[in-house]
């Protein structure tokens, strides 16, 4: 089971996420992230608090909201992520991309 919200803060999109960020959950999340793509104007921050789990699938999204929001010269920050999905982040080479926060 996947669950994605969507919360502003002054100049930041939040997106919380929880549960498995899977192959069948990939729809899904890319229909969560869109409004992050209809905008130009604030930073994002997606917190991992609760997200047991990310496939390549989940990797590729957020690679994509990361370009989007570099082009436009904001950042994407990670919160809370554990040891197994840092890890995912980590072996893909995509860590270093973000930023994060504990």
């Amino acid at each position: 089971m996947f669950k994605i919200t969507l919360s502003e803060q002054t100049g930041k999109l939040v997106f919380t996420l929880v549960g498995d960020l899977d192959n069948a959950a990939s729809t899904e999340a890319a229909r969560g992230f869109e409004p992050v793509f209809e905008r130009t104007d604030c930073n994002v921050l997606i917190d991992c608090t609760e997200l047991n789990y990310i496939s390549s699938s989940g990797l590729r999204i957020l690679l994509n909201i990361y370009k989007h929001a570099r082009s436009s010269n904001h950042v994407v920050t990670l919160k809370g992520l554990s040891n197994d999905v840092r890890e995912v982040f980590v072996l893909g080479g995509f860590l270093q991309l973000f930023l994060t926060e504990d």
